[in-house]
C-alpha cells in the first residue's frame, strides 16, 4: 500500500514521561475534534497497558481542558480495580500493607482522610488540617509506637512515634505548656480545651490502627485472616445506607476467600501470601461499564476491547512496559517445559496493538515516552512502535520516493 505524505492519519509522539504523554494525547484529541466539528467524544478511545498508573493523571490534565473556547472533554475511565470503585475495599488493602511499612506520618494521615474513616471518627476537613498541624508540632514520623520499629531495628526507641506524638497531643489538652515536662512528656502547646473532643477522636484513630496491625501480624488460616478484615473494617470504616454496597462486596469477598478452604481448616498464611491472593481479585478486570455513555472512554489493553472508534489513541507504549514480560511463577510446572502453543505474553501485546491499529477509522494516535524527563535523554520506544515507524516509512517511500521517518515522530 501507498501513503500520500500529506497524511496525518498517523501520529506518533515521542513525550517527556507519562505525565506529558497524557497532555499530548489531550491536545491531539482537541486538535482533531476542533479540525472536524462532526467529532464527538463518544467517538475517542484511549487505550494504555494499565490504567491505574493513568487514571490519576487523566483527572489531572483533562480536568483543565475546558475554557478560553476549548471544548470540555468529558472523560470516562474503565477497567478500574476494585480498590479504586470501591472506599472500604481500598481501605482495607492499605491496611494489610500497614504492618510491613514504616507507618509514616503522611501514610496514617492519607489513611484517616478516606470517605469511610473520616465517617467512621467524624473528621472533616478542618479537623483534618488541625490534626496535621498537631502531627507536625508534635514531631511524629513513622511508626506506631517503639515495638513497631522491631522490624527496623529501632524497637528501643520511642521518640517521634504515633505514641510519642499522641502523649505530647493529650497532654497538652490537660496541661498548659510553660516549658516544664509532665511524666518525662512534653505537653504541646496550642491545643487548649477546645481540642479535647477531636484529640480524643485521634487517639482512639490510633489505637485502633494499632490494634488492627497487630491482628494482621503473623501466620494465620485463611478464615482467621477473614474474620480479622472483618473486624479492622468495623473498627476503622462506615458507609451511609445509601452506599452500603461497599460494604457488602468485602463481604462477598471474603467470603469467596473463606469458601476455597471449607470449615476455616487449612494451612497458614503469611501476610504476603493473602496480600497476594487479595491483589488478584482487586485488580482491574474488563467490564461493560465506562462504554458507550457518550463520554470518551479510557481503558486497558485487553482482548476483544478494540471496538471500531473513528480515533484510537494509545499511551504507554514504553520500552519494557509493552509487550510485557511474562512473569514466571515458581509453581508453574509448564514454565519449566514450554511447548508450541503456550501463553505468549508478549505475542499476545503485540497483537492487541494490532487489534487497536485496525479498529481506528479516521486517526490512530501513538504516544510514548522518546526522553527521560529529567536528564533529557533519549528514551527508546517499545519496539512494537518502531515496526510500525518502519511500515508508514516504507508506505511513504513507494509514494514519492521519500522517506518520512523523521517527520513522523514529533517530540513534546
Amino acid at each position: 500500500p501507498t501513503l500520500d505524505p500529506a497524511d496525518t492519519s498517523v501520529q506518533i509522539h515521542a513525550c517527556h514521561g507519562r505525565a506529558r504523554q497524557v497532555e499530548v494525547a489531550r491536545d491531539a484529541v482537541l486538535h482533531l475534534m476542533a479540525a472536524d466539528p462532526t467529532l464527538e467524544p463518544r467517538d475517542v478511545l484511549v487505550m494504555c497497558p494499565d490504567v491505574e498508573e493513568f487514571a490519576p493523571l487523566v483527572h489531572a490534565v483533562f480536568a483543565t481542558a475546558g475554557g478560553d473556547g476549548v471544548p470540555d472533554v468529558r472523560v470516562r475511565l474503565a477497567d478500574r480495580s476494585l480498590r479504586q470503585t470501591n472506599p472500604v475495599l481500598g481501605v482495607v488493602a492499605d491496611l494489610l500493607e500497614l504492618p510491613g511499612s514504616r507507618a509514616t506520618a503522611s501514610q496514617v494521615l492519607d489513611l484517616a482522610a478516606r470517605p469511610p474513616v473520616a465517617r467512621r471518627f467524624d473528621l472533616d476537613d478542618d479537623d483534618q488540617e488541625q490534626i496535621g498541624a498537631w502531627v507536625r508540632d508534635a514531631g511524629v514520623r513513622w511508626g506506631l509506637d517503639a515495638a513497631s520499629r522491631e522490624p527496623f531495628g529501632l524497637d528501643g526507641l520511642e521518640a517521634n512515634t504515633w505514641r510519642f506524638g499522641l502523649d505530647r497531643i493529650l497532654t497538652g489538652v490537660a496541661v498548659a505548656d510553660d516549658g516544664a515536662l509532665v511524666a518525662d512528656v512534653l505537653p504541646l502547646d496550642d491545643v487548649g480545651a477546645q481540642g479535647i473532643d477531636l484529640a480524643g477522636r485521634l487517639a482512639e484513630f490510633v489505637d485502633r490502627l494499632g490494634r488492627v496491625a497487630r491482628a494482621l501480624t503473623g501466620p494465620q488460616t485463611l478464615g482467621a485472616w477473614c474474620d480479622a478484615l472483618r473486624v479492622a473494617a468495623d473498627l476503622l470504616t462506615d458507609v451511609p445506607p445509601s452506599q452500603g454496597w461497599q460494604r457488602r462486596e468485602l463481604d462477598a469477598l471474603l467470603d469467596e476467600l473463606a469458601a476455597q478452604v471449607p470449615g476455616g481448616a487449612g494451612p497458614a498464611l503469611e501476610r504476603a501470601e493473602l496480600v497476594s491472593l487479595m491483589a488478584d481479585r482487586l485488580r482491574g478486570r474488563p467490564t461493560r461499564a465506562g462504554f458507550r455513555t457518550g463520554a470518551l472512554t479510557v481503558c486497558t489493553l485487553v482482548p476483544m476491547r478494540s471496538v471500531p472508534h473513528r480515533v484510537v489513541v494509545v499511551m504507554g507504549l514504553d520500552d519494557g512496559a509493552f509487550p510485557r514480560r511474562g512473569h514466571v511463577d515458581g509453581d508453574d510446572i509448564l514454565s519449566r517445559d514450554p511447548r508450541v502453543g503456550d501463553q505468549d505474553v508478549r505475542g499476545e501485546d503485540r497483537q492487541l496493538l494490532l487489534d487497536a491499529l485496525m479498529a481506528a477509522r479516521d486517526h490512530l494516535v501513538i504516544v510514548h515516552t522518546g526522553n527521560d524527563a529529567r536528564t533529557n535523554a533519549d528514551v527508546p520506544p517499545a519496539v512494537p512502535v518502531l515496526e510500525l515507524r518502519d511500515a508508514v516509512d516504507r508506505a511513504v517511500a513507494a509514494a514519492d520516493g521519500t522517506s518520512a521517518s523523521a517527520a513522523i515522530p514529533v517530540r513534546h
